[in-house]
């Protein structure tokens, strides 16, 4: 169990860190160097009165910069349960006065400083407090809420809602009205069950509507930032249950607010991608009538590193005009030999009878972390309300 935890938080990690797209790599393996360890020892060495600081810095930093981010944070954690007092609710107590006073989950960007931890720093200590407090749930829960106020729990709190569903979900429940957005969005957030690289909730993937009380309270929370989550959480579910989650999205939107609106559009994202039909027909996207579809390429071969330009013209057949939903698929070229697709959101548009519409758009192929690119050759689909309208295929060249 303990190396299954690892590698999710590990993972999890780097997904965090694509999200919060301000903070750089470099950046924030930077907070995490033997300068911001020793920052957080000393602010711990005031609340713990057997504190090693020397053993705790020489521990948390050992060959750090070997590490990447993630293990860096994993260092520290094990560091932490070596370190900090055996009993959790000693531990606890001197994690939470080791806190920085501020309660905007870092928005300063500032960081640990001596008046206590807060950003990226938060993170181990979520770790300790998820995979440690499991026998002291309600002390452990309380420090959860705590250390997202300073940055975010989701990845520390599922250890406990894997142990502990039940008790968990009766200490979390009382959440959606706390008057700080960082915790009402850990209710949501922290009970995603497939929140991308964290531990899978599978009680919640098999029975989603055992999380949906949470999610109505918190559907018109005044915080985009907590309805994003909201909607993160039911495009979550959305892969295992999408017809349970349509019926729940109907009802929602009979008479919805726009920021309602906005939320189920964000939740129905990956359905509409998909072309499934009645997420399709909730935003009136019908079948395309078109009498024509023609799609051109600037060039037929591109490199990695460089772009594909591509233009699409389009008439309608219709006697009215018609609203449609474009994406495009981009099938990409595997290792050994198959292909794989990926879609990508274009645009929504209204189009007239019988009057020619072109537009066109750049799709990058630079070097990223999360996808490795083979030379070969790759296909392009366009599609028009979840229909394949046109397709060209390109070559991929190093």
């Amino acid at each position: 169990m303990q190396a299954m935890e690892k590698q999710d938080f590990s993972c999890g990690l780097t997904k965090l860190l694509s999200a919060r797209q301000s903070a750089h790599v470099d950046q924030v393996k930077n907070v995490f160097h033997q300068e911001g360890i020793a920052l957080m020892s000393a602010v711990l060495a005031r609340h713990v009165s057997s504190w090693d600081s020397r053993g705790f810095v020489s521990a948390a930093s050992e060959g750090l910069e070997a590490l990447e981010l993630k293990a860096r944070s994993e260092q520290i954690y094990q560091a932490l349960c070596q370190f900090l007092p055996a009993d959790f609710s000693v531990a606890a107590t001197a994690i939470r006065q080791s806190l920085h006073p501020a309660l905007d989950a870092n928005a300063s960007g500032e960081g640990t400083t001596l008046d206590g931890i807060q950003g990226w720093l938060i993170l181990p200590l979520t770790e300790f407090a998820g995979r440690q407090g499991a026998g002291c749930l309600p002390l452990a829960m309380d420090l959860l809420k705590e250390l997202t106020m300073r940055f975010t729990s989701e990845f520390g709190i599922r250890h406990l809602w894997l142990r502990h569903p039940d008790e968990s979900m009766a200490l979390v429940s009382p959440w959606v009205h706390h008057k700080n957005e960082h915790v009402r969005r850990l209710v949501s957030e922290g009970s995603r069950p497939r929140l991308p690289w964290g531990l899978q909730l599978n009680a919640f993937i098999e029975k989603p509507q055992s999380t949906w009380h949470l999610l109505e309270a918190l559907r018109d929370d005044p915080s985009d930032y907590v309805r994003k989550s909201v909607a993160n959480h039911l495009n979550d579910n959305a892969r295992d249950h999408p017809e349970l989650v349509m019926e729940l999205a109907c009802e929602w939107h009979r008479n919805a607010p726009s920021d309602r609106q906005r939320l189920i559009r964000h939740a129905l994202r990956n359905l509409l991608k998909q072309g499934h039909p009645q997420a399709l027909a909730l935003y009136q996207f019908g079948k395309p009538q078109l009498q024509k579809a023609d799609l051109s390429l600037s060039s037929d071969r591109i490199a990695i590193g460089q772009n594909l330009e591509f233009r699409l013209e389009i008439r309608s057949r219709a006697a009215i005009s018609q609203s449609l939903r474009l994406d495009y698929v981009i099938h990409h070229q595997k290792a050994k030999g198959s292909m794989t697709p990926k879609v990508f959101r274009w645009k929504d548009l209204t189009l007239d009878p019988a009057q020619p519409l072109q537009i066109a758009r750049r799709h990058s192929f630079r070097v990223i972390t999360t996808r490795v690119y083979h030379p070969g050759i790759h296909r392009l689909e366009i599609k028009a309300n979840g229909e394949v309208i046109a397709t060209r295929e390109f070559f991929l060249q190093t």
